[in-house]
């Protein structure tokens, strides 16, 4: 069972060495995620660094410094909540919507040319299982996590 291990780990880690985000200049992971979470925001068209913060699961010390690399490149636009001025909003420029509709297209085509080569019955058991060994893992986790 340990070289089937270290193969699954392997076969999953190769995807991080894919780089695909090379194929988004100006538009990191952090930033991908970020914006999408954005786009995905609440009704009004805001949302706070913090609610941010907890829908990208990342500290809020970096969501900030990956906002203030996306406010650099002019993609989104910081408020801070007059009635709470320890709330900061964060909302999308009409750049950044276009740049982040550019980037799912360029992600939508990938997926499509990659996912056009495999059988649908192969990839739809894939991700059954993939899922299967996600939701494992998960409990898993909980399990041997370290109580403080």
């Amino acid at each position: 069972m340990n070289d089937k291990f270290e193969e699954l780990f392997k076969a999953m880690h190769q995807f991080h060495k894919l780089r695909i985000g090379e194929m988004m200049p100006n538009v990191s992971g952090a930033d991908f995620w970020a914006m999408n979470n954005i786009v995905n925001k609440s009704e009004d068209g805001k949302i706070t660094i913090s609610e941010l913060a907890k829908k990208t699961n990342v500290l809020p010390s970096a969501i900030s410094r990956t906002i203030r690399g996306l406010e650099d490149k002019g993609y989104v636009e910081r408020t801070i909540n007059k009635n709470d001025r320890r709330n900061t909003y964060v909302e999308m420029t009409d750049r950044g919507i276009e740049v982040m509709q550019e980037v799912k297209e360029t992600m939508h085509n990938f997926g499509e040319a990659v996912l056009s080569k495999l059988d649908e019955d192969e990839l739809s058991q894939l991700v059954a299982y993939l899922n299967n060994i996600y939701d494992i893992a998960k409990k898993e986790i909980e399990i041997r996590k370290i109580k403080k």
